[in-house]
């Protein structure tokens, strides 16, 4: 068994987990896709900053950045179901 996870499965993970936020919330429950979607967007800029070989900090933060944005936003969100 292997201890983790290549960073190319990670990035597959985290495109499958980001297709599965989209149709969550076009379905209705956009609190929920919100929040499924920013995590895999995370996941997958994290992913690919750290294959990259010229690492420029905007890469990360922008990314990460609305990420957060995206997160607190479907929290705040009223009546969403």
């Amino acid at each position: 068994m292997r201890d983790s996870f290549t960073l190319d499965q990670i990035r597959r993970i985290s495109l499958l987990v980001v297709a599965v936020g989209l149709i969550i919330g076009i379905s209705g429950a956009v609190r929920t896709g919100s929040i499924i979607l920013s995590l895999g967007a995370s996941a997958f800029s994290l992913a690919r900053y750290s294959q990259q070989k010229v690492k420029r900090n905007i890469e990360l933060i922008l990314p990460i950045m609305i990420c957060i944005m995206l997160f607190g936003l479907a929290l705040s969100l009223p009546n969403a179901r």
